[in-house]
């Protein structure tokens, strides 16, 4: 069953795929190829050159034991969502990157006095989660300690330094003359950031942002394609070495961490043994979250469905490292949307939420173009949790800030500037 869905899911993206780089349907692709395609081939291929483990704990994910049920709903869902959002991004198809790179620039005074004010903020934060001392003194213990209790400063600086290395590619992308000094002192707001807020994955965003007027216009071919997912490769494992303290030491070990890392369709098997499916048990976890800025109490393990999951199968990791599992979205379907049929509605209104901010990209400003961007990044997360995420309110705040200041940083050309 699971080569039939798999080579289903590889013959649809190739015979219908959209060549531009950043849209919805690549995403869509990107994630079960990620989360399905890759890890079952690798397991098969380790299987038939009858491999011997070297991880301590062995072999943990058996691909030829998931059940058919679990393969058939990550098909079904990838056929949902890959149909819905090509078939939107067809019709809603408007504008060129070029004709946006045309018509604004940046204005380089206000860019330095942005990037001034994040850096302010970013100095702000390094003080009050320890300083110098804690944070070059043991970086890991205060990256994941410290930052309890400053967490709206710290989703403001990660918004803040995402749209400054957006806005930094904008204008080396469409400025006739860069001012070098300007450039570099961007830079080193940004690595200053990237040191506070997560070093393996801000460098992976900067880079996403930065990149947005080079992968605009850039056309997808397989080719590109190949080299972007050795690429992916290449820096997860880079990252995992790092992150692990050096432990994943040998190429053996790390191709043996991408099958227990893409685990997500064996904790919707778990679940499709143990419950029932439901409707709306997990949709109102969001609004929990939300409700506790106003004062109204909650348990953090009701937050999210993968937290909830996590407290239940894995009470170890979730109370005693405050870590969890990540849940796949047909996990939240099968628990909040019942019957197979009504698995539709759900995705087909992400779908226009998602390719609705695709149509605008390119019409509406280079803000729309970063909000989409951002947005583009949430929906691949989102395969791995939940449609409505808490921090999507935040979200849609920041826009509308950047919306209300875009007029000032982005400014249009005269006709004699095109």
């Amino acid at each position: 069953m699971i080569f039939w869905v798999a080579g289903l899911i590889v013959l649809i993206f190739l015979v219908l795929r959209n060549k531009e780089v950043l849209c919805p349907s690549n995403v869509v692709f990107g994630s079960y190829f990620l989360y399905l395609v890759f890890p079952s081939i690798l397991f098969y291929v380790l299987e038939w050159l009858n491999w011997t483990y070297v991880l301590p704990w062995g072999k943990t994910n058996d691909w030829s034991k998931i059940s058919d049920e679990a393969i058939l709903s990550f098909g079904y869902v990838f056929t949902l969502f890959f149909f819905f959002t090509r078939f939107l991004e067809v019709i809603l198809k408007r504008g060129s990157a070029e004709d946006l790179f045309l018509q604004y620039r940046v204005n380089p005074a206000l860019l330095f006095v942005f990037a001034l004010l994040v850096f302010l903020g970013g100095t702000y934060f390094f003080q009050v989660t320890g300083g110098a001392d804690a944070w070059f003194g043991n970086y890991s213990e205060t990256y994941l300690g410290n930052k309890k209790g400053f967490g709206l400063i710290n989703f403001l600086l990660i918004m803040s330094s995402n749209f400054l290395a957006f806005v930094l590619g904008f204008y080396w992308r469409t400025q006739r003359r860069v001012n070098w000094l300007l450039v570099v002192s961007v830079i080193v707001v940004l690595i200053f950031c990237a040191y506070i807020q997560g070093v393996k994955s801000r460098i992976f965003y900067f880079t996403i942002f930065f990149s947005i007027p080079w992968l605009s216009a850039m056309s997808f071919t397989l080719k590109k394609g190949v080299f972007i997912f050795l690429g992916f490769v290449f820096a997860f494992s880079f990252a995992m070495y790092f992150r692990s303290n050096g432990f994943y030491s040998t190429p053996e070990m790390l191709l043996e961490y991408f099958l227990s890392y893409f685990n997500t369709i064996f904790l919707h098997d778990i679940i499709l043994r143990d419950m029932p499916p439901d409707f709306f048990l997990t949709v109102s976890y969001p609004f929990n979250k939300w409700m506790t800025f106003v004062g109204v109490p909650s348990d953090e393990y009701l937050h999210d469905i993968s937290r909830w999951l996590t407290s239940i199968y894995y009470p170890s990791q979730w109370f005693d490292e405050s870590a969890t599992q990540q849940w796949p979205i047909e996990t939240e379907l099968y628990l909040n949307y019942g019957s197979y049929v009504f698995w539709v509605v759900p995705i087909f209104i992400y779908s226009v939420f998602i390719c609705g901010l695709y149509s605008l990209r390119y019409r509406m400003g280079p803000v729309f173009l970063f909000m989409f961007v951002s947005e583009l990044l949430l929906f691949l997360s989102m395969f791995r949790g939940s449609m409505l995420q808490w921090i999507e309110l935040f979200n849609l705040l920041f826009y509308g800030v950047l919306l209300l200041c875009s007029r000032l940083l982005f400014v249009r050309c005269k006709h004699e500037e095109r």
